[in-house]
């Protein structure tokens, strides 16, 4: 009897493992790296950083499709700042795209997978006063010490459409759906002018 009830619950146990796994149909990511102006855009903008973040929903083991929220950040080269009359100054994109994903040996250890997609995207070119900022202190102890940043004296903010393309390569370190992930992606904006760039970014997936 003890055999039987003991088949039993590790009949149930397994059963129960199984429907868990299968209703782990949501993914979440988040990144952060490295972005590189490309083309005739590195003609205004220098080497920045970004943020990527993202849910999706997992169709099958192999392909999934995202929602992703991406933050890029750059400085604006010394030639474009001279032919504005500014001190200083950045450019900047803000990303929300619709990215379908397909995974190559998802679930063991070394994997990876390629991504593209599609959405709209803000372009922000900004110039600032470095000479604005402002230094605050403990008015007791001169502790505690902060600066302001430069603040904003002119800006233009564009939204158009665009896309990017890319893949990354994904390893779990434990036996479960936490993956660190490296990705790598170009990115186009779509205007008259060459706004394309190319991110790097590290993180994790589950």
């Amino acid at each position: 009897m003890n055999r039987i009830f003991l088949a039993l619950f590790s009949l149930s146990l397994t059963s129960q493992i199984c429907s868990a796994q299968e209703e782990k149909k949501i993914s979440i990511e988040a990144l952060g790296g490295i972005s590189l102006p490309v083309g005739s855009a590195a003609n205004d903008l220098t080497t920045g950083y970004n943020v990527l973040l993202g849910g999706g929903r997992n169709f099958t083991p192999s392909i999934a499709a995202f929602i992703e929220f991406q933050y890029d950040h750059f400085g604006l080269t010394t030639s474009t700042l001279k032919a504005n009359n500014q001190p200083a100054g950045f450019g900047r994109f803000w990303t929300f795209s619709v990215s379908p994903r397909y995974y190559f040996h998802r679930n063991h250890k070394l994997g990876g997978y390629v991504t593209a997609g599609a959405g709209l995207y803000a372009r922000e070119i900004a110039f600032t006063d470095p000479s604005q900022i402002q230094t605050y202190c403990d008015p007791y102890y001169g502790h505690g010490c902060q600066s302001s940043s430069a603040p904003i004296v002119a800006s233009n903010i564009i939204y158009k459409p665009g896309f990017g393309a890319g893949g990354g390569l994904t390893y779990s370190p434990f036996a479960n759906r936490f993956k660190l992930a490296i990705d790598v992606r170009y990115n186009h904006y779509l205007s008259s002018t060459d706004n394309s760039f190319v991110t790097a970014a590290f993180g994790f997936l589950y």
